[in-house]
């Protein structure tokens, strides 16, 4: 019947008319991300040994690992970047990395104005990790604080050179603030 099919698509239109809208308002208020989403890598200089299996996982070549034997056996990290603009954030480097030094967990921001500046070196993947522990109590995105050499040297940067709120942190504090 006709009657009955238009009855039942009125009552969902006015369920959805009294329930709570569903839109939100971004980019100052953005949802909370699943921890298992599949967000920008983070990459913590500190736990990494430059033993360049990420690199060796990765399908599309986008981190390089570039390293020189140090006295003690060891390995100095000369070069580590990775190029965000071809990476598909399909997370085999993150499955791959022995020592959790690669781990996904940035902020979900890839709109850039200039597409170069998706290539992130060493400095900028450790600028973006440290930035990442200041705004989640210093704790990794698998759930591990980090240690307190860390937590001080974080802390001193900050101190010398106070930056402006990233982007990432606007939207992150917009969203809790309520």
């Amino acid at each position: 019947m006709y009657g009955i099919g238009l009855l039942k698509g009125m009552v969902v239109t006015i369920k959805r008319m009294v329930m709570p809208v569903a839109t939100i308002q971004f980019p100052e208020v953005t949802r909370p991300m699943s921890p298992r989403a599949r967000t920008n890598l983070l990459w913590f200089d500190e736990r990494c040994t430059g033993c360049s299996t990420c690199a060796q996982a990765c399908p599309d070549g986008c981190i390089l690992v570039e390293t020189s034997p140090n006295a003690d056996g060891t390995l100095n990290k000369v070069r580590y970047e990775i190029d965000f603009r071809i990476c598909m954030y399909c997370g085999l480097c993150v499955e791959a990395c022995p020592y959790q030094a690669i781990q996904s967990g940035g902020v979900f921001e890839d709109a850039v104005y200039e597409f170069d500046t998706m290539y992130k070196d060493k400095h900028a993947l450790t600028k973006l990790a440290h930035e990442h522990l200041r705004r989640n109590d210093f704790t990794y995105p698998h759930g591990q604080v980090a240690p307190k050499e860390i937590i001080e040297l974080i802390a001193i940067d900050q101190r010398a050179h106070p930056e402006p709120m990233s982007k990432g942190e606007r939207v992150v504090g917009a969203s809790t603030r309520g």
